[in-house]
């Protein structure tokens, strides 16, 4: 069977997992949707074209970043958080002008300069004489109520990434043909330095094979014996994710079709391991 496979390194990396807010947790390997949506990407593509793809790798550590995070109030509070304003009314936007700024929880007021620290006196004074000659101006749409709160996100370092793509040969050779279109994965800032983009034929397997890295098993593949998870002479599980891999559009909403996989390193194949491939150097799992 031919596949493509491709080697790439990247210094950092954040795969996103979706339900984490406060905290952005990261998956340890990027998703498979993650991956056929940057080679898409890569190629131009302006529909899906199918494709199943095994990812493996490894990273060297993880680190907590902290951002500010901003967040816009329904309706502007007199006694709380930071005035500003936007230059539309009607839409919410990253820039603003900071205009004044409630400096403890309790005690504050904009509309009697009680407790606030003013950064810009021309607008804070046009803020107070439309609130209070004018509150129905529909200038005021402009002013919001801002907070913020001090949140984190998880990123990986050092990684390395071995990634195998089964399709048909046309869609493989135009993967191949733009790979160093192939700019990021994960965030936008998520460079990648592409080491390999290679054909590979899957080869008989003979004896038993050990990964050297990290990668995502399809869970019946665990379960029928086919891969096994071990650490030295014990049997050990590995995480369970449920991970997107490709949607459909229905009623105008993506339905995303997803995989059971599980995350898990040290695992080994042999020659009575079914649906499960080797290239001659790497165990390949497809999804």
């Amino acid at each position: 069977m031919k596949l493509l496979r491709i080697k790439l390194s990247q210094t950092q990396g954040h795969y996103r997992k979706e339900e984490t807010v406060d905290n952005k947790m990261t998956y340890p390997l990027p998703p498979h949707s993650t991956v056929i949506g940057a080679i898409h990407k890569a190629c131009n593509y302006k529909k899906y074209h199918p494709m199943d793809v095994s990812i493996q790798g490894k990273f060297e550590n993880m680190i907590k970043k902290a951002y500010t995070d901003h967040l816009f109030l329904n309706s502007l509070m007199d006694d709380r958080g930071i005035l500003v304003k936007v230059p539309n009314g009607d839409l919410l936007s990253n820039s603003f002008i900071k205009i004044a700024e409630a400096l403890s929880k309790t005690g504050n007021s904009f509309m009697k300069n009680e407790n606030i620290q003013i950064y810009n006196k021309e607008l804070f004074e046009e803020f107070v004489n439309l609130k209070r000659n004018d509150p129905k101006s529909y200038k005021l749409k402009n002013y919001k109520s801002l907070v913020t709160s001090l949140k984190y996100y998880e990123i990986l370092e050092n990684i390395e990434l071995v990634i195998h793509i089964s399709s048909d040969e046309e869609t493989l050779e135009n993967i191949k043909e733009n790979i160093y279109n192939l700019k990021a994965i994960g965030r936008g800032e998520d460079f990648v330095d592409i080491k390999e983009c290679v054909y590979v034929e899957t080869k008989e397997i003979e004896d038993e094979i050990v990964s050297e890295y990290s990668g995502y098993i399809k869970l019946e593949n665990i379960r029928t014996g086919d891969v096994t998870l071990k650490t030295g002479e014990l049997t050990v599980g590995g995480t369970l994710y449920y991970l997107s891999k490709d949607y459909k559009i229905i009623d105008e909403k993506r339905v995303f079709n997803r995989k059971k996989v599980v995350y898990g390193s040290n695992y080994s194949i042999d020659e009575d391991s079914e649906n499960i491939l080797f290239d001659g150097e790497y165990i390949v799992d497809l999804v």
